[in-house]
Protein backbone atom coordinates (compact mmCIF):
# COMPACT_ATOMS: atom_id res chain seq x y z
CA UNK A 1 0.00 0.00 0.00
CA UNK A 2 1.46 3.44 -0.94
CA UNK A 3 2.58 5.61 1.95
CA UNK A 4 -0.04 8.31 1.33
CA UNK A 5 -2.78 5.67 1.55
CA UNK A 6 -1.42 4.60 4.96
CA UNK A 7 -1.70 8.18 6.17
CA UNK A 8 -5.21 8.42 4.72
CA UNK A 9 -6.34 5.34 6.64
CA UNK A 10 -4.66 6.66 9.78
CA UNK A 11 -6.52 9.96 9.34
CA UNK A 12 -9.95 8.37 8.86
CA UNK A 13 -9.67 5.56 11.41
CA UNK A 14 -7.99 7.53 14.19
CA UNK A 15 -9.62 7.24 17.66
CA UNK A 16 -10.50 10.93 17.45
CA UNK A 17 -12.53 13.02 15.04
CA UNK A 18 -10.61 15.33 12.71
CA UNK A 19 -11.89 18.23 10.66
CA UNK A 20 -10.44 21.22 8.84
CA UNK A 21 -12.02 24.66 8.49
CA UNK A 22 -11.17 27.78 6.61
CA UNK A 23 -10.83 31.03 8.53
CA UNK A 24 -14.56 31.65 8.03
CA UNK A 25 -15.21 28.50 10.11
CA UNK A 26 -16.59 26.52 7.18
CA UNK A 27 -15.63 22.86 7.19
CA UNK A 28 -13.55 21.69 4.24
CA UNK A 29 -12.67 18.18 5.34
CA UNK A 30 -13.68 15.61 8.00
CA UNK A 31 -12.59 12.08 8.81
CA UNK A 32 -14.83 9.05 9.06
CA UNK A 33 -14.57 8.92 12.88
CA UNK A 34 -16.12 12.39 13.13
CA UNK A 35 -18.97 11.31 10.84
CA UNK A 36 -19.52 8.04 12.78
CA UNK A 37 -19.76 9.87 16.10
CA UNK A 38 -22.08 12.60 14.86
CA UNK A 39 -24.18 10.53 12.46
CA UNK A 40 -23.77 13.05 9.63
CA UNK A 41 -22.90 12.31 6.02
CA UNK A 42 -19.96 14.11 4.57
CA UNK A 43 -22.29 16.19 2.41
CA UNK A 44 -24.10 17.36 5.55
CA UNK A 45 -21.05 19.08 7.00
CA UNK A 46 -18.77 20.15 4.14
CA UNK A 47 -19.02 23.93 3.66
CA UNK A 48 -21.06 24.20 6.83
CA UNK A 49 -19.85 26.38 9.68
CA UNK A 50 -18.65 24.29 12.58
CA UNK A 51 -20.31 26.65 15.07
CA UNK A 52 -23.69 25.74 13.54
CA UNK A 53 -23.15 22.11 14.59
CA UNK A 54 -22.80 23.11 18.24
CA UNK A 55 -25.65 23.20 20.75
CA UNK A 56 -26.88 26.75 21.41
CA UNK A 57 -25.50 26.73 24.93
CA UNK A 58 -21.91 26.41 23.73
CA UNK A 59 -22.06 28.40 20.48
CA UNK A 60 -21.50 31.71 22.25
CA UNK A 61 -18.53 30.35 24.18
CA UNK A 62 -17.02 28.98 20.97
CA UNK A 63 -17.30 32.31 19.15
CA UNK A 64 -16.35 34.65 22.02
CA UNK A 65 -13.68 32.60 23.77
CA UNK A 66 -12.39 29.73 21.64
CA UNK A 67 -11.93 31.58 18.32
CA UNK A 68 -10.26 34.72 19.80
CA UNK A 69 -7.83 32.63 21.89
CA UNK A 70 -7.04 30.45 18.87
CA UNK A 71 -6.11 33.47 16.72
CA UNK A 72 -4.19 35.08 19.60
CA UNK A 73 -2.18 32.07 20.77
CA UNK A 74 -2.30 29.85 17.67
CA UNK A 75 -3.89 26.88 19.46
CA UNK A 76 -6.45 25.81 22.05
CA UNK A 77 -6.65 22.63 24.11
CA UNK A 78 -9.48 20.66 25.67
CA UNK A 79 -12.21 23.21 25.14
CA UNK A 80 -15.43 21.72 26.49
CA UNK A 81 -18.30 21.97 23.98
CA UNK A 82 -21.46 20.15 23.02
CA UNK A 83 -22.07 19.09 19.41
CA UNK A 84 -25.51 18.26 18.10
CA UNK A 85 -25.65 14.89 16.44
CA UNK A 86 -27.82 14.33 13.41
CA UNK A 87 -30.41 12.53 15.57
CA UNK A 88 -30.70 15.62 17.79
CA UNK A 89 -28.79 14.29 20.79
CA UNK A 90 -25.97 16.36 22.19
CA UNK A 91 -22.53 14.78 22.38
CA UNK A 92 -20.08 16.34 24.88
CA UNK A 93 -16.68 16.86 23.26
CA UNK A 94 -13.22 18.22 23.99
CA UNK A 95 -11.89 20.33 21.11
CA UNK A 96 -8.19 20.83 20.33
CA UNK A 97 -7.45 23.27 17.48
CA UNK A 98 -4.31 24.67 15.83
CA UNK A 99 -4.03 27.62 13.50
CA UNK A 100 -2.12 26.72 10.30
CA UNK A 101 -0.02 29.56 8.86
CA UNK A 102 1.00 30.05 5.25
CA UNK A 103 4.58 29.04 4.30
CA UNK A 104 5.17 32.17 2.29
CA UNK A 105 3.60 34.99 4.23
CA UNK A 106 3.11 33.44 7.69
CA UNK A 107 -0.50 34.52 7.77
CA UNK A 108 -3.34 32.28 9.09
CA UNK A 109 -4.54 29.99 6.34
CA UNK A 110 -6.82 27.35 7.93
CA UNK A 111 -7.65 25.58 11.19
CA UNK A 112 -7.11 21.90 11.97
CA UNK A 113 -9.12 20.48 14.86
CA UNK A 114 -9.34 17.22 16.76
CA UNK A 115 -12.53 16.18 18.55
CA UNK A 116 -12.45 13.85 21.55
CA UNK A 117 -15.61 12.07 22.76
CA UNK A 118 -16.09 13.36 26.31
CA UNK A 119 -19.30 11.44 27.05
CA UNK A 120 -17.67 9.19 29.65
CA UNK A 121 -15.75 12.09 31.15
CA UNK A 122 -18.89 14.25 31.36
CA UNK A 123 -20.78 11.45 33.04
CA UNK A 124 -17.91 10.99 35.47
CA UNK A 125 -17.90 14.71 36.22
CA UNK A 126 -21.67 14.69 36.72
CA UNK A 127 -21.36 11.70 39.01
CA UNK A 128 -18.54 13.43 40.86
CA UNK A 129 -20.61 16.58 41.31
CA UNK A 130 -23.57 14.50 42.43
CA UNK A 131 -21.45 12.61 44.94
CA UNK A 132 -19.92 15.85 46.19
CA UNK A 133 -23.34 17.38 46.66
CA UNK A 134 -24.55 14.24 48.41
CA UNK A 135 -21.51 14.34 50.70
CA UNK A 136 -22.06 18.03 51.42
CA UNK A 137 -25.74 17.38 52.15
CA UNK A 138 -24.82 14.50 54.45
CA UNK A 139 -22.27 16.68 56.24
CA UNK A 140 -24.89 19.42 56.60
CA UNK A 141 -27.34 16.92 58.09
CA UNK A 142 -24.71 15.68 60.53
CA UNK A 143 -24.02 19.29 61.51
CA UNK A 144 -27.74 19.90 62.09
CA UNK A 145 -27.91 16.81 64.33
CA UNK A 146 -24.81 17.89 66.25
CA UNK A 147 -26.22 21.39 66.76
CA UNK A 148 -29.55 19.91 67.82
CA UNK A 149 -27.82 17.64 70.31
CA UNK A 150 -26.00 20.60 71.87
CA UNK A 151 -29.14 22.76 72.05
CA UNK A 152 -31.24 19.94 73.50
CA UNK A 153 -28.56 19.17 76.09
CA UNK A 154 -28.47 22.85 77.09
CA UNK A 155 -32.27 22.99 77.52
CA UNK A 156 -33.18 23.02 81.20
CA UNK A 157 -36.96 22.98 80.79
CA UNK A 158 -39.60 21.48 78.55
CA UNK A 159 -40.42 24.93 77.16
CA UNK A 160 -36.78 25.61 76.20
CA UNK A 161 -36.47 22.23 74.52
CA UNK A 162 -39.75 22.67 72.60
CA UNK A 163 -38.62 26.10 71.36
CA UNK A 164 -35.30 24.64 70.18
CA UNK A 165 -37.02 21.69 68.50
CA UNK A 166 -39.50 23.94 66.72
CA UNK A 167 -36.75 26.23 65.45
CA UNK A 168 -34.44 23.41 64.32
CA UNK A 169 -37.09 21.45 62.42
CA UNK A 170 -38.55 24.60 60.87
CA UNK A 171 -35.12 25.66 59.62
CA UNK A 172 -34.21 22.15 58.41
CA UNK A 173 -37.33 21.94 56.22
CA UNK A 174 -37.45 25.66 55.37
CA UNK A 175 -41.03 25.70 56.64
CA UNK A 176 -43.25 28.75 56.38
CA UNK A 177 -44.47 28.18 59.94
CA UNK A 178 -44.15 25.32 62.43
CA UNK A 179 -45.17 24.28 65.92
CA UNK A 180 -44.66 21.64 68.60
CA UNK A 181 -47.68 20.19 70.40
CA UNK A 182 -47.94 17.64 73.20
CA UNK A 183 -50.84 15.74 74.72
CA UNK A 184 -52.56 17.38 77.67
CA UNK A 185 -54.39 15.65 80.50
CA UNK A 186 -57.51 15.28 78.34
CA UNK A 187 -55.57 13.63 75.51
CA UNK A 188 -55.75 16.68 73.22
CA UNK A 189 -52.79 18.20 71.42
CA UNK A 190 -51.80 21.56 72.87
CA UNK A 191 -49.21 23.83 71.22
CA UNK A 192 -46.24 24.47 73.54
CA UNK A 193 -43.88 26.11 71.02
CA UNK A 194 -44.28 27.94 67.72
CA UNK A 195 -47.60 28.79 66.10
CA UNK A 196 -50.43 26.67 64.72
CA UNK A 197 -51.64 28.71 61.72
CA UNK A 198 -54.89 26.72 61.60
CA UNK A 199 -55.91 27.46 65.20
CA UNK A 200 -59.62 28.18 65.42
CA UNK A 201 -60.35 26.87 61.91
CA UNK A 202 -61.35 23.36 63.01
CA UNK A 203 -62.79 21.54 66.02
CA UNK A 204 -61.20 18.61 67.89
CA UNK A 205 -63.72 16.18 66.40
CA UNK A 206 -62.49 16.89 62.84
CA UNK A 207 -60.08 14.40 61.31
CA UNK A 208 -56.59 15.91 61.42
CA UNK A 209 -53.06 14.84 60.43
CA UNK A 210 -51.69 15.52 63.93
CA UNK A 211 -53.78 12.95 65.85
CA UNK A 212 -53.40 10.49 62.95
CA UNK A 213 -49.62 10.82 63.10
CA UNK A 214 -49.80 10.19 66.85
CA UNK A 215 -51.99 7.14 66.36
CA UNK A 216 -49.83 5.66 63.58
CA UNK A 217 -46.54 6.65 65.18
CA UNK A 218 -45.29 7.70 61.73
CA UNK A 219 -44.86 10.93 59.73
CA UNK A 220 -47.74 12.17 57.58
CA UNK A 221 -46.52 14.06 54.51
CA UNK A 222 -48.99 16.04 52.44
CA UNK A 223 -46.99 17.93 49.78
CA UNK A 224 -49.85 19.85 48.19
CA UNK A 225 -53.44 20.99 48.61
CA UNK A 226 -54.85 18.04 46.66
CA UNK A 227 -53.17 15.54 48.97
CA UNK A 228 -54.67 17.33 51.99
CA UNK A 229 -58.11 17.60 50.37
CA UNK A 230 -58.47 13.87 49.78
CA UNK A 231 -58.00 12.81 53.41
CA UNK A 232 -58.58 15.96 55.46
CA UNK A 233 -61.21 18.18 53.80
CA UNK A 234 -61.73 20.38 56.88
CA UNK A 235 -57.99 20.95 57.24
CA UNK A 236 -57.75 21.63 53.49
CA UNK A 237 -60.36 24.38 53.83
CA UNK A 238 -58.50 25.79 56.84
CA UNK A 239 -55.24 25.80 54.89
CA UNK A 240 -56.85 27.69 52.02
CA UNK A 241 -57.92 30.38 54.47
CA UNK A 242 -54.39 30.48 55.90
CA UNK A 243 -52.90 30.52 52.36
CA UNK A 244 -50.91 27.36 52.90
CA UNK A 245 -50.32 24.63 50.36
CA UNK A 246 -48.62 21.67 52.07
CA UNK A 247 -47.83 20.27 55.49
CA UNK A 248 -45.80 17.57 57.20
CA UNK A 249 -46.37 16.13 60.67
CA UNK A 250 -43.82 14.10 62.65
CA UNK A 251 -44.63 12.22 65.87
CA UNK A 252 -42.62 12.60 69.05
CA UNK A 253 -42.11 9.18 70.64
CA UNK A 254 -40.82 8.10 74.01
CA UNK A 255 -40.43 4.40 74.74
CA UNK A 256 -42.23 3.77 71.42
CA UNK A 257 -45.29 5.68 72.67
CA UNK A 258 -46.12 8.93 70.81
CA UNK A 259 -46.73 11.85 73.16
CA UNK A 260 -46.61 14.85 70.81
CA UNK A 261 -45.95 16.11 67.30
CA UNK A 262 -43.92 18.57 65.29
CA UNK A 263 -46.06 20.13 62.55
CA UNK A 264 -44.61 22.11 59.63
CA UNK A 265 -46.59 24.13 57.08
CA UNK A 266 -45.56 25.36 53.63
CA UNK A 267 -46.89 28.22 51.53
CA UNK A 268 -45.96 26.33 48.34
CA UNK A 269 -46.02 22.70 47.30
CA UNK A 270 -43.20 20.85 49.06
CA UNK A 271 -42.18 17.29 48.19
CA UNK A 272 -39.84 16.28 51.00
CA UNK A 273 -36.89 14.10 50.07
CA UNK A 274 -36.30 10.86 51.96
CA UNK A 275 -33.10 12.30 53.44
CA UNK A 276 -34.99 15.31 54.84
CA UNK A 277 -37.61 13.04 56.42
CA UNK A 278 -34.90 10.85 57.97
CA UNK A 279 -33.16 13.96 59.31
CA UNK A 280 -36.30 15.24 61.07
CA UNK A 281 -37.03 11.77 62.48
CA UNK A 282 -33.50 11.68 63.92
CA UNK A 283 -34.00 15.16 65.41
CA UNK A 284 -37.31 14.16 67.01
CA UNK A 285 -35.69 11.05 68.51
CA UNK A 286 -33.01 13.22 70.08
CA UNK A 287 -35.65 15.65 71.34
CA UNK A 288 -37.72 12.86 72.89
CA UNK A 289 -34.68 11.52 74.75
CA UNK A 290 -33.82 14.98 76.04
CA UNK A 291 -37.43 15.60 77.05
CA UNK A 292 -37.45 12.34 79.00
CA UNK A 293 -34.29 13.53 80.78
CA UNK A 294 -35.82 16.92 81.61
CA UNK A 295 -39.05 15.38 82.90
CA UNK A 296 -37.11 12.90 85.03
CA UNK A 297 -35.07 15.76 86.50
CA UNK A 298 -38.26 17.71 87.18
CA UNK A 299 -39.83 14.65 88.82
CA UNK A 300 -36.76 14.16 91.00
CA UNK A 301 -36.73 17.84 91.93
CA UNK A 302 -40.45 17.66 92.73
CA UNK A 303 -39.94 14.57 94.88
CA UNK A 304 -37.13 16.30 96.75
CA UNK A 305 -39.38 19.23 97.67
CA UNK A 306 -42.81 17.63 97.95
CA UNK A 307 -44.44 15.14 100.24
CA UNK A 308 -44.63 11.78 98.49
CA UNK A 309 -48.01 10.87 100.04
CA UNK A 310 -50.02 14.05 99.49
CA UNK A 311 -48.05 15.91 96.81
CA UNK A 312 -47.99 19.00 99.03
CA UNK A 313 -44.86 21.01 99.72
CA UNK A 314 -42.61 19.26 102.22
CA UNK A 315 -40.94 20.93 105.18
CA UNK A 316 -37.87 22.06 103.20
CA UNK A 317 -39.90 23.72 100.43
CA UNK A 318 -42.30 25.19 102.96
CA UNK A 319 -39.43 26.88 104.79
CA UNK A 320 -38.18 28.35 101.48
CA UNK A 321 -41.60 29.89 100.85
CA UNK A 322 -41.83 31.26 104.38
CA UNK A 323 -38.30 32.73 104.21
CA UNK A 324 -39.15 34.46 100.92
CA UNK A 325 -42.49 35.76 102.22
CA UNK A 326 -40.98 37.22 105.37
CA UNK A 327 -38.13 38.79 103.39
CA UNK A 328 -40.71 40.66 101.29
CA UNK A 329 -42.75 42.02 104.20
CA UNK A 330 -40.66 45.19 104.36
CA UNK A 331 -41.74 46.25 100.86
CA UNK A 332 -45.32 44.96 101.06
CA UNK A 333 -48.38 46.80 102.29
CA UNK A 334 -49.92 43.59 103.62
CA UNK A 335 -49.05 41.00 106.22
CA UNK A 336 -48.09 37.33 106.07
CA UNK A 337 -50.32 34.72 107.69
CA UNK A 338 -49.35 31.22 108.80
CA UNK A 339 -51.86 28.55 109.73
CA UNK A 340 -50.77 25.43 111.58
CA UNK A 341 -53.28 22.54 111.42
CA UNK A 342 -53.29 19.35 113.45
CA UNK A 343 -55.91 16.66 112.77
CA UNK A 344 -58.22 15.69 115.62
CA UNK A 345 -59.19 12.02 115.72
CA UNK A 346 -56.53 10.91 113.29
CA UNK A 347 -54.55 8.80 115.76
CA UNK A 348 -57.46 6.45 116.45
CA UNK A 349 -58.06 6.00 112.71
CA UNK A 350 -54.39 5.20 112.12
CA UNK A 351 -54.16 2.84 115.09
CA UNK A 352 -57.47 1.00 114.68
CA UNK A 353 -58.06 1.04 110.91
CA UNK A 354 -54.44 0.74 109.82
CA UNK A 355 -51.83 2.93 108.21
CA UNK A 356 -53.21 2.48 104.68
CA UNK A 357 -56.54 3.95 105.81
CA UNK A 358 -54.65 6.69 107.62
CA UNK A 359 -52.77 7.49 104.41
CA UNK A 360 -56.03 7.74 102.49
CA UNK A 361 -57.38 10.16 105.11
CA UNK A 362 -54.27 12.34 104.79
CA UNK A 363 -54.66 12.41 100.99
CA UNK A 364 -58.32 13.33 101.35
CA UNK A 365 -57.53 16.14 103.79
CA UNK A 366 -54.77 17.46 101.50
CA UNK A 367 -57.20 17.63 98.59
CA UNK A 368 -59.79 19.44 100.71
CA UNK A 369 -57.22 21.99 101.88
CA UNK A 370 -56.40 22.79 98.25
CA UNK A 371 -60.03 23.77 97.66
CA UNK A 372 -60.12 26.17 100.62
CA UNK A 373 -57.16 28.43 99.85
CA UNK A 374 -56.30 31.03 97.25
CA UNK A 375 -54.32 30.07 94.17
CA UNK A 376 -51.15 31.82 95.39
CA UNK A 377 -51.28 30.32 98.88
CA UNK A 378 -48.85 27.52 99.78
CA UNK A 379 -49.93 24.32 101.54
CA UNK A 380 -47.38 21.99 103.09
CA UNK A 381 -47.36 18.80 105.08
CA UNK A 382 -45.20 19.57 108.09
CA UNK A 383 -45.10 16.01 109.33
CA UNK A 384 -47.45 13.22 110.42
CA UNK A 385 -50.94 14.71 110.51
CA UNK A 386 -49.73 18.32 110.72
CA UNK A 387 -50.22 20.77 107.87
CA UNK A 388 -49.11 24.36 107.36
CA UNK A 389 -50.73 26.98 105.11
CA UNK A 390 -48.85 30.16 104.15
CA UNK A 391 -50.74 33.21 102.86
CA UNK A 392 -48.95 36.26 101.50
CA UNK A 393 -50.42 39.71 100.86
CA UNK A 394 -53.28 39.28 103.33
CA UNK A 395 -54.98 41.17 106.15
CA UNK A 396 -56.28 39.91 109.50
CA UNK A 397 -59.92 39.47 108.47
CA UNK A 398 -59.12 37.62 105.25
CA UNK A 399 -56.66 35.36 107.09
CA UNK A 400 -59.29 34.49 109.69
CA UNK A 401 -61.80 33.67 106.94
CA UNK A 402 -59.37 31.28 105.24
CA UNK A 403 -58.46 29.62 108.55
CA UNK A 404 -62.14 29.04 109.33
CA UNK A 405 -62.72 27.67 105.84
CA UNK A 406 -59.83 25.23 106.29
CA UNK A 407 -61.31 24.03 109.59
CA UNK A 408 -64.74 23.61 107.99
CA UNK A 409 -63.61 21.55 104.98
CA UNK A 410 -61.65 19.16 107.19
CA UNK A 411 -64.67 18.73 109.48
CA UNK A 412 -66.92 17.56 106.66
CA UNK A 413 -67.62 13.81 106.97
CA UNK A 414 -65.51 11.36 105.01
CA UNK A 415 -68.17 9.03 103.57
CA UNK A 416 -66.04 5.93 103.31
CA UNK A 417 -64.84 5.97 106.94
CA UNK A 418 -66.59 3.46 109.23
CA UNK A 419 -69.17 4.81 111.65
CA UNK A 420 -67.62 6.27 114.78
CA UNK A 421 -64.52 7.57 113.01
CA UNK A 422 -64.12 11.19 111.95
CA UNK A 423 -61.49 13.87 111.71
CA UNK A 424 -61.46 17.60 112.36
CA UNK A 425 -58.70 20.21 112.59
CA UNK A 426 -57.37 22.40 115.35
CA UNK A 427 -55.98 25.49 113.63
CA UNK A 428 -53.43 27.96 114.96
CA UNK A 429 -53.26 31.25 113.03
CA UNK A 430 -50.53 33.87 113.33
CA UNK A 431 -50.57 37.11 111.30
CA UNK A 432 -47.44 39.24 111.16
CA UNK A 433 -47.63 42.81 112.50
CA UNK A 434 -46.09 45.21 109.94
CA UNK A 435 -45.55 47.85 112.64
CA UNK A 436 -42.83 45.76 114.33
CA UNK A 437 -39.32 47.08 113.87
CA UNK A 438 -37.89 43.58 113.48
CA UNK A 439 -39.75 41.18 111.19
CA UNK A 440 -40.46 37.68 112.41
CA UNK A 441 -38.19 34.78 111.48
CA UNK A 442 -39.42 31.54 109.99
CA UNK A 443 -38.74 29.59 113.19
CA UNK A 444 -40.52 32.21 115.29
CA UNK A 445 -43.58 32.15 113.06
CA UNK A 446 -43.73 28.35 113.05
CA UNK A 447 -43.32 28.24 116.84
CA UNK A 448 -46.08 30.80 117.39
CA UNK A 449 -48.49 29.11 114.96
CA UNK A 450 -47.79 25.74 116.59
CA UNK A 451 -48.52 27.28 119.99
CA UNK A 452 -51.84 28.70 118.75
CA UNK A 453 -52.74 25.28 117.35
CA UNK A 454 -52.24 23.74 120.81
CA UNK A 455 -54.41 26.46 122.34
CA UNK A 456 -57.19 25.53 119.91
CA UNK A 457 -56.76 21.85 120.74
CA UNK A 458 -56.74 22.48 124.50
CA UNK A 459 -59.84 24.67 124.16
CA UNK A 460 -61.86 21.75 122.83
CA UNK A 461 -60.44 21.00 119.35
CA UNK A 462 -62.01 21.66 115.95
CA UNK A 463 -61.56 25.42 116.30
CA UNK A 464 -59.24 28.29 115.30
CA UNK A 465 -56.96 30.20 117.67
CA UNK A 466 -55.58 33.52 116.39
CA UNK A 467 -52.73 35.81 117.40
CA UNK A 468 -50.48 38.41 115.78
CA UNK A 469 -46.74 38.98 115.87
Amino acid sequence: MPEHEDFEELYHDAPVGYFTTRLDDRITRVNRRFLEWTGYDESDVIERRFVDLLEPGTQLFYETRHVPVLHLEGETREVVLGIRRKDGDVMPILLNSVLVLGDDDGKPRLVRSAVFDATARSQYERDLVSERRAAEAAAARVQVLQNASVQFADSSSEAELADALNRIVGDALVATVSCVATLDGAGELQVIAGTNPLEGLYVPADRRPGPDSLRLGAPILLPDHHAVESDYPVIAAAMRKARLEGLAVFPLRRDHAPFGIVATFFARRRELEAAAVELVEAITRQAAQSLARIRLQEELAHLALHDALTGLANRALLREHVDAALADTGSSEHSVAMMFLDLDGFKSINDQLGHSTGDEVLREVAQRLRTAVREADVIGRFGGDEFVVLCREIDDDRAAQIAERLRAVVEEPIPWLPRGFAVSASVGLVVTDRSRERPATTDELLHLADGEMYRAKNAGRNRVSISSY
